[in-house]
């Protein structure tokens, strides 16, 4: 099999990207890039150049009709596949993944389950209505689900961790997350999720994947309204307060990092089929 490159690897995923935005506009579901790909769209009017990956978000109503849609329409895409706790068993994440099964990808922590190039769709939850309660469910989210990573992977690695106190107790967590298993974690976020209404709440964020802490807490408002912005050949819907949106998680985001920061922060390799 013959390995991608990172250019190779965003020209995949771009298309998914372009066929599933395309499928919400058609249903009239609310979507916008997010995280990275948000900052692509707006630096650099496509991917961070050593960005390996694509995130938008979506509300939590519109995404589980999205999943309704493509349990009955996923034929007329023969090639991609929908990853999530309930297609997957294996799958270890509480977000969706469409992958491009003409593509097989060699995780460097993690047990293979058959994933190709993919799309991150990460659902938002309302958190609350003040920032106090917002933060408090959002933390137990972001709890609950570092324990469900810790007990997917397939040995204990420091990773992306900086903070020397998360250093420290990474290790205890990992063995408890191992003992226990993700079922016990995927089942308790499961039932986190939705908890309160999206379009009833102040503020709003992913809480099965909430790793950013309060960074990855937002108000609503922010997403309230959409507009289109180019990425790549195409153009995607971004939250018209983008620049709060960016600024609240990455401060200046048109700043570019240090060139030894400039890497992918996914370990993994693409092969194709």
């Amino acid at each position: 099999m013959r390995e991608l490159t990172i250019k190779e690897t965003q020209q995949v995923s771009l298309e998914i990207l372009y066929t599933i935005t395309q499928i919400c506009e058609k249903q009239g579901l609310r979507y916008s890039l997010i995280y990275g790909t948000l900052i692509g769209a707006i630096r650099h009017q496509n991917y961070i150049p050593w960005d390996d990956d694509v995130d938008i978000m979506m509300p939590r109503p519109d995404y589980e009709k999205l999943l309704k849609y493509l349990e009955k329409h996923i034929k007329d895409y023969p090639h991609l596949s929908v990853f999530n706790c309930d297609q997957c068993k294996k799958y270890p994440y509480m977000i969706t993944r469409i992958s491009d099964n003409r593509y097989v990808i060699k995780m460097e922590n993690e047990k293979p389950y058959g994933m190709g190039i993919f799309i991150d769709i990460y659902p938002y939850d309302g958190l609350g209505t003040t920032k106090k309660e917002a933060v408090k469910y959002g933390m137990k989210g972001d709890r609950l689900s570092s324990m469900c990573y810790q007990a997917t992977r397939d040995h204990f690695a420091i990773e992306t961790t900086t903070s020397i106190i998360r250093k420290i107790i990474k290790f205890p967590i990992y063995a408890i997350a191992k003992l226990i298993g993700k079922n016990y974690f995927q089942k308790k976020l499961q039932r986190l999720a939705g908890l309160k209404a999206y379009d009833k709440s102040k503020y709003i964020g992913c809480v099965v994947w909430l790793s950013g802490g309060e960074k990855d807490i937002f108000l609503r408002k922010w997403f309230d309204e959409t507009i289109f912005k180019p990425f790549g050949k195409y153009e995607f819907r971004v939250p018209k307060e983008y620049d709060k949106v960016l600024r609240h998680t990455y401060g200046d985001y048109m700043k570019l990092p240090p060139k030894e920061e400039r890497i992918g922060h996914h370990y993994y390799k693409v092969y194709q089929k």
